[in-house]
């Protein structure tokens, strides 16, 4: 204890000790000195006061720095998404403070280019590189701006100038080449990619880059040995590569000698399995899908090839699917699909691992369901469906639970029903699938009401109406419900029951008034109520448009055109022309539908004109003008579409797609 009681004394006096020396240290720092160097030491640096930091003529106070940093900020998101008016507004505003002034210059460099004004960009670079010969971003913006004057010589020396002065050589590399591309120099771009691996000793530097800008120059057989020592070096390179090429120099039938020299060094021992994979591709896009496949077929012998081919698959079938309307059945569109039914069907036979045959599975119900969507079935429609609905059958083999596999079913029912008319068929295959036990509950809904659709199709309205009536009951299908319930009115409507019909129609446009039938509903309810208390038609009437109703039901093209012209017809000549005629208005309407899908143009344009001059203050002349305004468009008769359009929005301003009339508008050509 005695011990420990001196070490602690010890301990406390050490400390006073320590305190007393530190004390004048501690007068000194209040009186203004800084703390003593350490022997041997340089002393610590000082940070000098604010009022010497800020700008000269900057008084302590008058500017928050804080505050003009966030507001830099601001214009510069300003300047990102464009807005030049706002941006300059604001460097008006911030040029009053001469802390910024130099700050200031590359924004100013950045909205005269935004502005388009690349010769004042040109003359504020120019100023400003003099100030900063360094400075390597405005070498690069003054590279730009003269590379929009079209002085490639000019540009190119700037280009240097900003290489030499970047503190990374290799990412300053691909900003040059990026803008000498887009300023479409390929030349300029080459030389600079040759330049730069001799510098970074990199015998790979910008592969992707070089072959497209070798092919651009149209060195096709140089390109194609880039593209391959590319994918050599990194196979998985390849959908970069793909997209660079396609995206970039690759024109369909004018890059024969590329393709040709790619295929033969892909062929070589050695050769990369991408680069076959690639010229694939390229043979899709030539519209070659047999050539395509028999490059890929020797490769589903190998697990490293399947994988890459089903990979590649899941990337074509992504860009179909994102097709614009008008690219929707191009030739290219028809020899993906011409190439991967037969590629993923072997797969799924022969795939070896069975969660790649699953895959591959899932990949060919969903090429058989854009097929069928897009109308991508070739030249013989009756054999693809056929082979179609075999291919189908394996995919359930192979995976039962595929995610597009009982859709798919739906819509080759649908397709038979509609295009090929072989409604009974049809319905035929939907009863087998409505009994597979692994059919999800969220598709039994739709097979059931297409079933119900393709009998009625058939002719067997009974066994239509037994089927949409247990679908329209069912409370757990309730959206699909409504679409039965609508059909269910419709076949009301078609066998006489009027009453029953429209209040049919009443009931299931105010149950779900969101739902695509919902106007259509509302519409036919109203026009038969009118008509049953239309003294001068009623039933007599009703029996004409009811006959229509009921081709249409039934899948009769040719007898709903018949039935509809002898409705307007009747209707025109029995009813009083000085009252509203909804349902006759109605009638010229599907009318025109009907001789346009027919092939009678001129005929249906001559009904769309009816509808404006006769039914004025009715339900359908706007959309009438809507209709006839893209009919003529399709015929090349832009100036009638644009009169069309124009007198819509005139005599229609509250009508549902005035803005899309509007847009249709502002495309037609001057």
């Amino acid at each position: 204890m005695k011990r420990r009681a001196t070490l602690v004394r010890r301990v406390c006096a050490a400390l006073l000790l320590a305190l007393v020396a530190a004390a004048p240290l501690a007068v000194r720092a209040q009186a203004g000195g800084g703390a003593p160097a350490e022997p041997g030491l340089p002393p610590l640096p000082t940070r000098p006061p604010l009022s010497e930091r800020l700008p000269k003529g900057a008084a302590m106070g008058s500017v928050d720095i804080m505050e003009l940093r966030r507001r830099l900020g601001e214009l510069d998101r300003l300047l990102l998404l464009g807005s030049a008016a706002r941006a300059q507004a604001m460097l008006d505003d911030l040029a009053q403070h001469s802390a910024l002034e130099r700050e200031l210059v590359p924004r100013r460099i950045t909205l005269d280019q935004l502005r388009g004004d690349h010769a004042a960009a040109v003359e504020l670079c120019r100023k400003a590189v003099t100030d900063e010969p360094r400075n390597a971003g405005l070498w690069r913006e003054l590279a730009v701006s003269l590379l929009a004057l079209d002085k490639p010589d000019s540009a190119r020396l700037a280009l240097d100038r900003f290489l030499a002065n970047s503190p990374n050589a290799r990412s300053a590399g691909i900003v040059a080449v990026d803008m000498l591309r887009g300023a479409a120099r390929p030349r300029a771009a080459l030389a600079v990619i040759d330049s730069l691996r001799g510098v970074l000793s990199e015998p790979h530097f910008l592969g992707i880059e070089r072959a497209s800008v070798l092919l651009a120059v149209d060195r096709q057989e140089d390109a194609a040995d880039e593209a391959h020592a590319e994918l050599v070096a990194g196979p998985y390179n390849l959908a970069l590569l793909r997209t660079g090429l396609l995206e970039g120099p690759y024109k369909a039938g004018h890059a024969a000698r590329f393709l040709a020299r790619l295929q033969v060094l892909a062929g070589q021992p050695g050769g990369s399995t991408a680069a076959l994979v690639l010229a694939a591709d390229l043979e899709i896009v030539e519209g070659r899908a047999a050539a395509a496949f028999a490059i890929a077929e020797p490769m589903l012998a190998r697990p490293d090839g399947a994988m890459q081919l089903l990979q590649n698959a899941v990337v074509l079938l992504r860009e179909r699917n994102q097709d614009a309307a008008g690219a929707a059945k191009t030739p290219e569109a028809q020899a993906t699909i011409d190439y991967l039914l037969p590629l993923l069907d072997r797969l799924v036979v022969a795939g070896g691992a069975a969660s790649l045959r699953a895959s591959a599975a899932d990949l060919l119900a969903e090429t058989c369901e854009l097929a069928l969507g897009r109308g991508l079935l070739g030249n013989d429609p009756r054999a693809a469906v056929v082979r179609f609905d075999d291919m189908l059958g394996r995919v359930r083999a192979a995976n039962p639970g595929s995610e597009y596999l009982y859709s798919s079913r739906i819509k080759l029912a649908a397709y038979r029903r509609d295009v090929l008319h072989e409604a009974a068929a049809a319905a035929r295959g939907l009863e087998r699938l409505a009994t597979d036990m692994n059919l999800p509950t969220e598709g039994l809904a739709m097979v059931r009401l297409t079933l119900g659709e393709c009998y009625l199709a058939a002719g067997d309205t009974a066994r239509g109406r037994q089927v949409l009536t247990a679908l329209g009951r069912d409370p757990q299908f309730r959206l699909a419900g409504g679409d039965a319930h609508f059909n269910l009115a419709r076949l009301d409507l078609a066998e006489g029951n009027y009453a029953t019909a429209r209040d049919r129609f009443a009931v299931i446009a105010m149950d779900n008034p969101a739902a695509p039938y919902a106007n259509d509903a509302l519409d036919l309810g109203l026009a038969l109520a009118e008509e049953l208390e239309n003294p001068g038609g009623g039933p007599t009437i009703l029996q004409w448009y009811a006959q229509a109703v009921y081709a249409d039901l039934t899948a009769q093209p040719v007898a709903h055109l018949q039935a509809l012209e002898r409705f307007v017809q009747e209707a025109s000549t029995r009813l009083d022309p000085t009252e509203p005629q909804h349902l006759l208005e109605r009638g010229r309407w599907e009318l025109a539908h009907a001789l346009v899908v027919a092939g009678r143009r001129a005929d249906g344009l001559a009904q769309l004109d009816e509808i404006v001059a006769r039914h004025p203050d009715g339900r359908y002349p706007a959309a009438a003008l809507q209709l006839k305004g893209q009919l003529l468009v399709e015929d090349g008769q832009a100036d009638l579409a644009r009169d069309a359009w124009q007198r819509l929005l005139s005599q229609y301003p509250g009508f549902l797609f005035s803005d899309d009339v509007r847009d249709d508008l502002r495309r037609l050509p001057h």
